[in-house]
């Protein structure tokens, strides 16, 4: 478990954006069941000025990268700490149909994936055929072509999970995807040592190495 002292000593050390860093670690602890550092990350970004709609558009994106039931439980721990205070909330309807979705998804894809964009929806139909159009029309399309936060804001909360969930190949992926729609690589080693407060040994050891790649240029856009 992580205290609330050093879930604010990552938060708010010097350099980088603390409200960032917030959705970052909550994002990530949602993903992977990190429950119990939710209630404090919730205050330390409400301490910051962080909106309820920025808040939920972080638990619905939980959906792409932790599941349905991750995602409930977020946000179902959103509703007690937030304040009645005329905030103005997400709305998860989506009134475009699949194939709107589905090319806004695509859209969405290219801009992280750039001249590998074939090459990887080829390899997920590889898997199973018509997976690709599955990942453009509902993670991609429903999910993160959302407005709400920006596309480098959501690959930066997809850093963190990743990070988390030790996975390295998806996270080279969204640490490409970062730096080709906005973040810096400052942006993102900052994202990296700061989710290390939530990381246990094998997601220690996979930011460790993403820190490495980063700082050798291996993570080119």
């Amino acid at each position: 478990m992580s205290s609330l002292d050093e879930l604010s000593a990552a938060v708010g050390r010097p350099g980088g954006d603390p409200e960032l860093r917030c959705l970052a670690l909550l994002h990530g602890a949602a993903v992977v069941g990190r429950f119990d550092a939710v209630p404090d990350l919730l205050a330390l970004g409400r301490a910051r000025g962080t909106s309820r709609a920025r808040l939920e558009e972080c638990g619905l994106q939980v959906v792409a990268y932790g599941g349905f039931p991750r995602a409930i439980e977020f946000l179902s721990m959103l509703e007690p700490a937030l304040d009645e205070d005329g905030d103005p909330r997400a709305v998860a309807h989506d009134a475009r149909t699949s194939d709107e979705r589905l090319a806004a998804g695509r859209a969405v894809f290219e801009r992280i994936y750039a001249r590998q964009t074939d090459d990887v929806l080829g390899t997920l139909d590889g898997l199973v055929p018509g997976f690709a159009d599955w990942v453009l029309d509902d993670a991609y399309g429903r999910i993160l072509s959302r407005p709400g936060l920006s596309l480098a804001e959501r690959e930066i909360l997809a850093v963190a999970a990743l990070a988390l969930a030790a996975l390295p190949r998806p996270l080279g992926s969204h640490v490409r995807g970062a730096l080709r729609n906005g973040s810096t690589v400052e942006v993102v080693e900052d994202i990296l040592r700061c989710s290390m407060v939530l990381a246990d040994p094998r997601a220690r050891s996979v930011t460790v190495q993403a820190l490495d790649r980063l700082s050798r240029n291996v993570y080119r856009p």
